[in-house]
Order: structure tokens, then C-alpha cells, then sequence
């Protein structure tokens, strides 16, 4: 009985597989150096990176346009740099040094790439949409022939604006009057006149309206929308309805101009003017009134044109304007042999506290008496060369100033007050964007 007992017992153990005892890891001694060398390979090529990115930055001071993660928008910021390096930065964006380029075909290039959106939204051809040097030449020397016209006379114009602002008041005082509406309306009748020598009797508010209101929204789409644009067929034909209305009261060559001629024209000069001048009245009458202003602007519209004191005191209404409001708050280059778009941030080297000081966001026509080397550095409302705006030397600041001195008299503080009806982000500071001005009105009484 024992001996079967252990018999079977014997036979069990043997059909048994024996327990194989396999090492704990966790009790193997840790490989240090292994693990140290990893976690270095992985700071050093972190850091690598980062270092990379700066040096990118550096090099170009600016924002590259490929998604604008978080980060890169963190290592982009200004108050990162030395301000004096930042502010060469953007100037070598402004006047292509950045590429190494200085021919004309090649800057013409990158500006044009830059716009692409803008030709394709008006179907227009002009300096900032060709890279052509022949087309580039002729629309430059066009547009200088039309701005530094002899005799103009700007009691003309400022009377054209003033009746235009008057007849924009609503009969009912208890209305108030749609200010940006009035603005672009009273613009770009006065560019009209200016450059086409156009009756006025030519130029019906309807037609206005809806030239300006289109001009505004492709001008939105080109800058916002994901899709290529195309140019607005109610545009094209309001243009159109101008050319024909009155033959009689047209000046060459108005009446034989395609409508995007027309418009690769004025462009240039009402997209950018509108904003200013409306932007310039509210802070220079309502927000940041002074004791000066009446005497600075008594002699407007008789000094613009003089070189007088009287004058050079009056536009500097429109400098501080244009510091506050430049014409084009970002200045778009295309990078050479890429598809990257980089940009000079001419707003923020207009309103940096390290170069115009704790009142840098506050209307101050007076801090023009005595600039700073660095602060006229920094001051580029007309660009650089090679491309600076023809406007630059006296007729863009005088263009301003009479438009914004006819709004300060139509529009009298004595008379009524500005008010928005969509909140500000700030105090004191006005959305300076196309699409942020809308709700400004001025209510009389």
C-alpha cells in the first residue's frame, strides 16, 4: 500500500514540468549610464531646437506663415529682442534687404507674391500687384504725375467734403449718422474729383455706397478668406454706370479707362485713406481732444499746399494720425525660392513704449514738435525705398489733414458727440480694422 502510494506519487511529480525560476528585472541593477545618456541626447537636441527656431527668428524677425503655432508665436514676440535689432529687423523686411535682393524684377516679385489675393479680388494691375518693371514704371509715373500736380487746389476739395459730410446728415436729428459709411462715401468722392477732374453732379450717392461697401468686403475676403477671390461683377458694374452717366461733366481719361484701371488707380489711394481719416477725427475731436487743436487747424484748407509754419503745425494732425493708423498696418513680403510669407509690423513700430514712450497708444500731434532719433527711425507711414508711396513729401499728410479738419467742422463737437455701439476692447484706443470701425456714429444734439 505504501509502496503504491509512492509509487504514484513519483509518477505525478515526474508528469509534473519542473518550475523554470526566470530573473525579476526589477531586481537587475539599473543601467545609469545608459539611461543618463538618453535623457541628455534628449535635452541637448531640445534645446538644439529651440536655439534653431531663435537663430531663424533672428534672422528674419518675423513671423513665419505656416500655422503660427502657439510657440513660435511666443518666440516671435518683441519684447523678446533689443528693441534697436527688432526694429532693423523690420525695416530689412520693408525694404527687401532681408533677401539679399535689391533689382527691381526680384523686389517687385516678392511684393507681388505678397498681394497675389489683392490682384485677383479688383482684377487690378499697379505697382503692388506686378512683377513687371515696364508695368511698375508706368503706373508709378502715372500715379506721381496725378499726386504732384501743380495747382491744386485744396479749398476745392475741402469744400467738395464739407458739402458731401453735410449732405450726409440725416434730416432727423434724433438719427445718428453711420460715420463710416459717410466717411468712405465723402473719400472717395474727393479722390474721384482729385484725380479724374470729375463733375460731382457725376458721382450719385447710391452708386457710392455700393462702390465703396464692395470695395470694403473683397478688401475682407482678399485678407481673411481661405479661398482664391474673385472680383465682384455689382463692382465692376456700378464703375461702369459712373463712366456713362454724363459724358459731358468727364475728363479724360475717366470715361476711357477699363474699370479696373480705375480701380488699380484709386486704390492706392482711398483703401488706405478712409481709415485714416475717420480713425484721426474720432481720436483728434472726441478721445483725445487738446486746447491747441482749434488754433493748430485754423488756417485749413488756405495753408495746405504753402510750406508755411501754419501748415507744417496743421499736418501734424495727419502724422499723428498715420503713427496711430498707418495706411497699412502690416507690409507683406513672399521669401525668395519658398512659399513663405513674412511680414514688417509697421502698427507696432508705430505704437512700441519703447520707442514713443507710457503714451504711445495716445493721440499726441505735439510729440511731432521734437522726435527722437529712434522714433523717427521707426516712423514709416509711407514705407522705404525702393517702393516708398508716392504720396510721401506732402500729399498724403495734406490729403489727411483736409479731410479730417472738414469732418472736425461738419461734424462739430459742439454740436453732437461719436459714439460705438459694439464694445471696445480698450479704452481710449480705436479698432483700427476695415471690418472694426462700423459701429461709429455721431449723434447731434
Amino acid at each position: 500500500m505504501m509502496s503504491s502510494d509512492l509509487s504514484s506519487s513519483h509518477d505525478a511529480w515526474a508528469s509534473t514540468p519542473p518550475k523554470v525560476t526566470r530573473p525579476n528585472p526589477c531586481c537587475e541593477p539599473p543601467n545609469l549610464l545608459g539611461e543618463c545618456m538618453f535623457l541628455g541626447f534628449v535635452a541637448i537636441l531640445g534645446i538644439t531646437c529651440v536655439l534653431l527656431c531663435k537663430l531663424i527668428l533672428w534672422l528674419f524677425h518675423v513671423e513665419i506663415d505656416f500655422g503660427q503655432p502657439a510657440w513660435l508665436q511666443w518666440l516671435q514676440r518683441p519684447e523678446k529682442q533689443d528693441v534697436n535689432t527688432w526694429l532693423n529687423g523690420q525695416k530689412s523686411i520693408i525694404n527687401f534687404s532681408f533677401a539679399g535682393v535689391s533689382k527691381p524684377q526680384d523686389t517687385l516679385h516678392l511684393r507681388a507674391a505678397a498681394n497675389e489675393n489683392i490682384a485677383l479680388a479688383f482684377n487690378i494691375t499697379n505697382s503692388l500687384t506686378t512683377a513687371s518693371t515696364s508695368t511698375h514704371k508706368n503706373f508709378l509715373k502715372m500715379a506721381s504725375g496725378t499726386i504732384n500736380r501743380p495747382g491744386r487746389d485744396w479749398i476745392k476739395l475741402f469744400e467738395k467734403a464739407t458739402s458731401t459730410l453735410t449732405a450726409e446728415l440725416p434730416r432727423d436729428t434724433s438719427q445718428p449718422l453711420h460715420l463710416a459709411e459717410a466717411t468712405r462715401i465723402t473719400c472717395l468722392k474727393v479722390v474721384l474729383i482729385d484725380n479724374f477732374q470729375i463733375s460731382s453732379d457725376s458721382l450719385p450717392r447710391d452708386s457710392l455706397v455700393i462702390i465703396t461697401d464692395e470695395i470694403n468686403n473683397q478688401w475682407l475676403k482678399a485678407k481673411s478668406s481661405s479661398e482664391k477671390p474673385v472680383i465682384s461683377s455689382l463692382l465692376i458694374h456700378h464703375l461702369t454706370a459712373l463712366q456713362r452717366r454724363d459724358p459731358r461733366c468727364l475728363c479724360w481719361p475717366f470715361d476711357q479707362l477699363k474699370p479696373e484701371e480705375i480701380l488699380s488707380m484709386i486704390m492706392p489711394q482711398y483703401e488706405t485713406l478712409w481709415r485714416v481719416v475717420m480713425v484721426t477725427y474720432i481720436l483728434a475731436f472726441h478721445l483725445y481732444p487738446s486746447p491747441t487743436l482749434p488754433s493748430r487747424i485754423s488756417s485749413v484748407p488756405e495753408c495746405l499746399g504753402t510750406n508755411s509754419l501754419e501748415e507744417r503745425e496743421a499736418l501734424k494732425l495727419a502724422k499723428e494720425g498715420l503713427r496711430l493708423t498707418p495706411s497699412n498696418k502690416r507690409i507683406y513680403r513672399h521669401t525668395p525660392s519658398s512659399s513663405f510669407k513674412i511680414k514688417a509690423d509697421l502698427e507696432l513700430m508705430h505704437r512700441h513704449p519703447s520707442i514713443w514712450g507710457p503714451t504711445a497708444l495716445e493721440f499726441s500731434p505735439s510729440r511731432f514738435d521734437n522726435l527722437s532719433p529712434l522714433q523717427t527711425e521707426a516712423y514709416l507711414p509711407y514705407s522705404l525705398r525702393p517702393h516708398r508711396c508716392p504720396a510721401f513729401g506732402g500729399f498724403g499728410d495734406r490729403m489727411v489733414t483736409c479731410l479730417v479738419v472738414a469732418m472736425g467742422r461738419v461734424l462739430d463737437t459742439k454740436a453732437g458727440k461719436v459714439f460705438n455701439t459694439e464694445p471696445t476692447k480698450r479704452a481710449g484706443v480705436v479698432d483700427t480694422g476695415r471690418d472694426g470701425l462700423e459701429g461709429w456714429r455721431y449723434q447731434r444734439g
